[in-house]
């Protein structure tokens, strides 16, 4: 028996590899809010909330206990071994859910994530092949296609950070193995996506430069560079690779290891970093440090216009 939240929630019978969907969506809240908290036990009240807000129905009590009594009998239909030992136990306080990480999809996904991460610093082609798989494991957003109350949204929230922060990771272990050709149509798309998310932002300008795409990597600076500092005060990131572009730092280019396709890749690519190149990306440069100048001049110029004003008005 696998559970799948990473996507629409259904259930996975291992033995027929059939998928079981569930059609409830009250089912499907319910099953969610279970698994937010495997093993433990949900008090009834929770349970009551996350299906139906703060209006419940008169009689939640017994509508709760007839889904949990249908969802039962769904998961007892994949195991029907399991008929006098069910998946969902009835405690004093609400119900529980047994559930090892390995049956159920976001369990197994952080599981790979955490190893991927212990083989990153000597093995990035491994690990990226690890956190490809686990990503894999992905259907769509988490319990997907539903309404969410307290419990499942902070679950959803929960898991996209452990999605994104794989991701990261990821084309980390991309950029470190020379595969930055590869990643950037993804980090594109990310960064529109999530346009606060500054560590796609530097990856795709890292990723832009190693293919000789040094003023696409400065134009996706100045894209991010606004919105950055307004949600964040700042991009000390972005900054540093922008200062690393100018320079033409010999950290932009360096791979720790290559695998052979990556390695063949590079060297058709590597001449479009030449000395046009380079001078395209210092005049860009300085068109951005000229325009940061005349912004910064212009508000000077009105604060003390404002200034100026408002002391007149004060006196008078």
């Amino acid at each position: 028996m696998q559970f799948r939240i990473l996507g629409s929630p259904e259930l996975y019978d291992e033995k027929r590899h059939r998928r079981i969907p569930l059609t409830s969506p009250k089912q499907r809240l319910l099953l969610g809010t279970l698994l937010a908290r495997p093993n433990s036990p949900v008090p009834r009240e929770r349970l009551i909330r996350e299906l139906w807000g703060a209006l419940p129905p008169r009689k939640a009590r017994n509508t709760l206990n007839a889904h949990v009594s249908g969802l039962r009998k769904v998961l007892l239909e994949v195991e029907p071994e399991r008929a006098n030992t069910p998946r969902i136990v009835a405690r004093a306080a609400g119900y529980l859910l047994e559930a090892r990480p390995t049956e159920t999809d976001s369990g197994r996904f952080c599981l790979a994530v955490a190893q991927a991460q212990r083989m990153a610093p000597d093995d990035p082609g491994g690990a990226y092949d690890s956190l490809r798989r686990a990503l894999g494991l992905w259907r769509g957003s988490a319990l997907e296609g539903g309404s969410h109350g307290p419990v499942c949204a902070a679950l959803v929230t929960q898991l996209e950070e452990e999605r994104q922060q794989a991701l990261e990771i990821l084309f980390d272990c991309a950029l470190r193995t020379g595969e930055h050709r590869g990643i950037i149509p993804e980090l594109e798309e990310l960064t529109a996506a999530h346009p606060l998310r500054e560590r796609f932002h530097d990856q795709l300008m890292l990723a832009l430069c190693r293919c000789g795409r040094g003023a696409d990597a400065i134009r996706v600076y100045t894209r991010a560079r606004q919105r950055l500092t307004a949600a964040h005060g700042g991009t000390p990131l972005l900054t540093a690779r922008l200062e690393q572009i100018s320079v033409q730092a010999p950290a932009l280019f360096a791979h720790e290891t290559e695998r052979p396709e990556a390695r063949k890749r590079a060297r058709v690519t590597a001449p479009a970093a030449g000395r046009r190149e380079i001078d395209r990306l210092r005049q860009e440069m300085n068109q951005i440090e000229a325009e940061q100048q005349t912004a910064r001049s212009v508000v000077g110029y009105l604060t003390n216009i404002l200034s100026g004003q408002a002391l007149r008005t004060g006196g008078a």
